[in-house]
């Protein structure tokens, strides 16, 4: 299943906007990732609204975003949590809802957060606060542009953990599945 989940997400070129449901896509991103958050013992919390408009997207696209943000996220929870003999203190929130007449996404994490100093910095190519080797600082900025180029919005508010926060919100297409 994941095998061709993977292929299906590799295979899109052109950016093809349709109407998806958020919840899905999200579900799907994490279906992709699920095995690596258990494995480092990462706990995932679910608060997704019921019965969200659709959005305009690209599934694929927007399943590299969400994926991108969880890589982000595992990564930060890793570097805070090192050498913790608490597991149960990892988390992860993942979050959906509805803010008039726009569909909210949040991606929360208890990891390092992000340092005031560099928080303009963070969607920038190239930029990374990981040690050589271990990031190559895109998926941030791949996955600015990918919002942008859809006309969405993205931003990272620190974490109420002591983590971080990042919000994408979305135009909703007016129709409810």
């Amino acid at each position: 299943k994941i095998i061709n989940h993977m292929r299906e997400f590799g295979r899109k070129s052109e950016m093809e906007l349709e109407p998806v449901q958020v919840n899905l896509v999200l579900e799907k991103a994490f279906e992709i990732f699920s095995q690596q958050l258990k494995l480092r013992e990462i706990n995932v919390a679910w608060r997704l609204e019921a019965d969200l408009p659709d959005i305009m997207a690209d599934p694929g696209r927007l399943e590299q975003v969400f994926i991108n943000l969880l890589t982000n996220a595992r990564d930060a929870i890793e570097t805070r949590w090192l050498d913790s003999p608490r597991p149960e203190g990892k988390m992860i929130v993942l979050e959906t809802s509805r803010a008039a007449d726009r569909v909210r996404v949040k991606v929360m994490d208890n990891g390092t957060g992000i340092p005031a100093s560099i928080s303009s910095r963070i969607f920038e190519p190239f930029f990374t606060t990981k040690e050589v080797g271990k990031g190559t600082g895109l998926g941030l900025s791949i996955s600015y542009g990918l919002v942008q180029d859809c006309h969405w919005a993205i931003w990272a508010e620190p974490g109420q953990a002591g983590g971080a926060s990042f919000i994408l919100e979305f135009p909703t297409t007016g129709e409810n599945r």
